[in-house]
This record gives structure tokens, sequence and C-alpha cells, in this order.
């Protein structure tokens, strides 16, 4: 069977391949272009310094060594007006002494504790930091994060302008350690630019946990995590993703507004994350799963189409160099969020992720029909 276009001819694959290459081909240089505009975003539009009240939040459990690195670091930010609200969360490690002995040096640091296990953990936690907190913005931190120096607080703070109401910062694995370090950047860090893409559309998705900030008046108002507790984990994602909309949220793209994680990553870390992730999305709205959905199926399809087309259609080449001008236009903008984002010497290996990424999201989702519904997450 053949179709006839004018002095054109072509076979039914032919024909069906390159109508699935061009609508896949024209639906990926879309998300391109969202993408570079998000890197864009980064630039400052006002000059003026703009400094908000903010709160430090970190709940900790049994990280006594990693607090000893960190705090000492924020509590000696350039900041006019802030508190570090450390929340120690039924640790047995000395936590409680050394948090006692910081409070008599340090007046800008702040803590209470936990001394019982409960069903919500983290939510209770983050719950307890809020209410100790007393300024008007909060920040999410870990004990197994670093930031980069006495500057990062004031950088991550300047583009909060009084209309806005979340921020989402990057989170970096530059300086973590074991066998699936690698794996875990790309994932992060291809997340993070999804999220940051979707945001025209005011479809942002936080990734993690971390180096989120929303006004503390915000999260009052809302009663807390009351419209989230459905959900046993993630409640400070969840959160977000009920307020944030494409005018009041800020997607941090910067090199001095990132934090490091300095924990060790295994195939268990990498593993969860994936499944994190993934049972993130069910919680999503419609047009957050439709905007995700539509990235992995349209790179499935440009993918699929190409082959079938390099077998049956004696215009490979063209379509090949086709090909090859998103990849390199896309590759090209990578690079230049990586330097934006403070990452560094991964690209070659990301093409690679990046080929297999949906096989790797499907064979994910597929494990999770099995067991997705067998653990409760806290």
């Amino acid at each position: 069977m053949t179709i006839d276009f004018g002095e054109f001819q072509f076979t039914a694959e032919e024909f069906t391949g390159l109508i699935l290459f061009a609508l896949a081909f024209l639906v990926q240089l879309v998300y391109l272009i969202l993408l570079i505009k998000f890197i864009f975003s980064g630039k400052q539009k006002n000059q003026e310094p703009n400094s908000p009240s903010v709160s430090i939040i970190i709940t900790s459990r049994n990280y006594i060594e990693h607090l000893q690195t960190l705090l000492p670091t924020l509590l000696s930010q350039d900041y006019p007006e802030y508190e570090v609200v450390v929340v120690d969360d039924c640790s047995t490690d000395g936590t409680d002494w050394l948090l006692a002995e910081m409070k008599i040096s340090h007046g800008k640091l702040k803590t209470t504790r936990i001394i019982q296990e409960t069903d919500f953990p983290n939510a209770l936690a983050i719950s307890i930091g809020v209410r100790a907190s007393s300024k008007d913005w909060l920040i999410y931190l870990s004990p197994l994060c670093e930031v980069s120096d006495n500057q990062w607080l004031k950088n991550y703070m300047q583009r909060l302008e009084p209309d806005k109401e979340v921020s989402i910062g990057y989170m970096h694995y530059n300086q973590s350690t074991g066998n699936y370090k690698s794996w875990m950047r790309f994932e992060n860090f291809t997340s993070y630019l999804l999220s940051g893409a979707g945001k025209a559309f005011g479809l942002t998705m936080p990734v993690f946990e971390y180096n989120i900030a929303y006004r503390r008046e915000k999260f009052l108002e809302l009663r807390g995590f009351a419209a989230v507790l459905d959900s046993p984990f993630s409640e400070n994602e969840l959160f977000i993703n009920k307020i944030a909309t494409s005018q009041n949220t800020v997607v941090q793209i910067s090199k001095t507004s990132p934090i490091a994680y300095t924990g060790e990553t295994d195939w268990y870390d990498l593993f969860e994350f994936k499944k994190k992730q993934l049972m993130l999305r069910r919680k999503f709205n419609a047009g957050q799963r439709f905007f995700r959905s539509l990235n992995l199926i349209s790179r499935l399809v440009l993918t699929a189409s190409l082959i079938l087309l390099l077998f049956v259609s004696p215009w490979k080449f063209w379509i090949l160099g086709g090909w090859s001008f998103l990849v390199i236009f896309e590759m090209t903008w990578i690079a230049v969020a990586t330097k934006k984002l403070g990452e560094k010497n991964f690209i070659p290996m990301l093409m690679i992720y990046k080929a297999f990424l949906p096989v790797i999201n499907i064979s994910f989702m597929i494990n999770q029909l099995f067991t997705g519904n067998k653990r409760k997450w806290k």
C-alpha cells in the first residue's frame, strides 16, 4: 500500500513513521523552548537588594556530626535578619547537648525537641519547627546538606520579591559518595529542569524537600499540612504543590543558590528516590501529569519512529540530520543549565542516561504496579 502526495510516494509504514517523528519532534522542541525560558528566568530583574526575614528549619535525627559541620556556616551568614531553627527529632546521639552548647554563643540559633515517635514524624517535626520560627520566610534544609559560603542566604533570598510566596531551589550531589552518585545526579538534574520548564504553565513540581521555601503566613493560613495528610510522605513537596502558581513561585537557577547533598548514595537510594518521584506524581493534578507524561511519551515515539524510518525511508539521512539537530540543540542548553546550577563534568554520560530515561521510567512504573501499595512512606 502506497500513499501519494503529488510527486512523493510513501509506504504506509514510512508515512506513519514520518507523522509520528514530526509530532514528537515538535513536542520536544516546545519543551526545549520552555527550558530556555527557564534558564533565562535566573536573571535578576530588580537590582535593588531584597532581604525579607527568614527562618532556616532543620529537622534532625542522629546527625550530630553533620550538624557540627553545617550549623557554623549557617550561623555566620551575611544576612540582616534570619534565624536557624533545629528540631531534634528523637535523637539518641547527643544532639541535644550539642545544640544546648551552641545556643550559648549563637543568638540566632533556636532549638526544640521531639521525644516520642508518631505516625507522621516528618510532618510533626516540620510543624514544630514552623511554630518555633518567627520570620516571614521558611527555608528547609537537611543535616546532610552543605551551603557554599556565608553569602548563600543572601543570594537565595534576593529573588524573593514581595509578590512571591514560594521558592524552589536546587540540591546537587557533587559532594555525595557511593557507587550511584552519578545516576542520582542525572535523575536529580533532569527532574529539576523539567520542573523549571513547567513553571511557564504554572506546573511547577518540587523534586525534593530541601532548599525549598515558602511564607510562614501561608503555612499557618492553610493550617499546615491539613490539606495533604492523606499522604504519609513528602508533605512539604505536596504542600508547595498546592500553593505554587506561575506568578507566585521562583524556581532558583543560579550558581550561588544551590545546596550540596553530602550523604552516601547506593542502589537503594536511587530506587527509593525514583519510586518516591513516581508516587508523588499520583498526587499531581491532571495538567502536571499530562506535562510529564507527554515528555516521556514523545521521547519514546521520537526514538521508535527514528529507528523505523532508518529502515524503511529513503529520506533517512535528512531524518537523522533533524534528530541530530534536536540532540545538539538540547545538549547545548543543558550545558548552559549545568553551569547555572553549579553542575559540571557529566554531559557525555548525561546524554547516554537521557537516551535510556524513557525505558528506566517505564520499568519503575511497572514495578510500582506490583509494589507501590505494599509499603507506607514516612
